[in-house]
């Protein structure tokens, strides 16, 4: 069971680890069946190899992205901002306040 006080990552992991022992239990049969379910395309191994897939293409994606970002910075390029977001250089400075 999963908690509120998990992270998205631990989740992602745990439903991995979940689909990769799935996978075990409804491998096909030396008769090409699923050793579970007793049916030559089992479903329940296909749903557990789409889990798995799905978070292989997303990490490959936050891969790409990281690369893509810290490229960026060491090349000196600047990195497009999110909307309303000021760069340093933009920001009003203004003086301390002196009521202390």
């Amino acid at each position: 069971m999963t908690g509120p006080f998990l992270s998205l990552a631990q989740i992602r992991n745990r439903l991995i680890l979940t689909a990769r022992a799935v996978l075990r239990d409804h491998r096909a049969g030396p008769d090409g069946r699923c050793r579970v379910c007793r049916v030559p395309e089992c479903r329940v191994a296909t749903a557990a190899r789409n889990v798995i897939d799905a978070a292989a293409a997303r990490r490959a994606a936050e891969d790409q992205a990281t690369e893509e970002e810290i490229r960026a910075f060491y090349s000196g390029e600047q990195t497009p901002r999110p909307a309303g977001i000021a760069p340093a250089t933009e920001i009003e400075l203004r003086p301390a306040d002196d009521r202390w």
